[in-house]
């Protein structure tokens, strides 16, 4: 004789039956959506993906009530703020400091940014020769407080996106048309980073990178 299964019993499967589908349904929704942000312009580079407070772990790990994130780095838009913020805070007379600005993936020169990949190193820097002056107040301007205008213009995208991406004031050299990166000149003076013309291999010297005068303000953003 079959055996009754009771209110409770059949409650309980009901219950199971619904969280597993609610749990299906969180993970596919999560996976859809992802999918849809992963293919839309502007296309993030890559992805932080957060289970239940937990960073790099799957989808499926979700508990049923659980909670999925995706942390997109979106450089791209930092970038933008960063050069807008130089264009505004910049210090006009005949515009050349405000129209100098410029932008390196690495340590090479870029007029966008769609070579961009995940592990690499923004900088924007001015390469006029008094733009050092200007960083370090030793110019006579005709504002007050329109000096420092890198490290201004880095509290001001730090504040808006420091949750987002790592932004950090510093001085590099430009030789031969690229930027250097201090850290990742070796000790023999060769060039580690972005592969860069033969020209600048030969160039840049073990201490070339630490002169004054090849030495401008820079913005250095890269993701978190």
């Amino acid at each position: 004789m079959a055996r009754l299964q009771s209110v409770g019993e059949l409650f309980k499967i009901a219950m199971q039956e619904t969280l597993g589908e609610t749990h299906r349904l969180l993970i596919n929704t999560a996976k859809r959506e992802h999918a849809r942000v992963m293919e839309t312009d502007p296309r993030p580079s890559n992805f932080r993906r957060i289970v239940d407070g937990r960073s790099g772990e799957a989808e499926e790990a979700v508990k049923p009530a659980g909670i999925i994130v995706y942390q997109y780095p979106r450089i791209e838009q930092v970038v933008q703020f960063a050069m807008e913020t130089l264009f505004d805070r910049s210090p006009v007379d005949s515009g050349d400091y405000r129209n100098a600005h410029m932008i390196f993936i690495e340590n090479s020169p870029a007029r966008n940014l769609e070579e961009l990949r995940p592990s690499d190193q923004v900088t924007i820097t001015n390469p006029l020769p008094y733009a050092r002056k200007i960083e370090v107040g030793a110019m006579t301007m005709r504002v007050p407080g329109t000096d420092q205008v890198y490290q201004q213009a880095r509290q001001i995208v730090a504040s808006r996106w420091g949750n987002v991406a790592k932004i950090k004031f510093t001085f590099r050299a430009i030789i031969g048309g690229h930027v250097a990166i201090q850290e990742r000149a070796a000790a023999r003076g060769r060039y580690v980073g972005r592969p860069a013309t033969g020209d600048f291999e030969r160039q840049l010297a073990p201490a070339l990178h630490n002169r004054a005068d090849l030495r401008f303000p820079a913005l250095v953003i890269s993701e978190l």
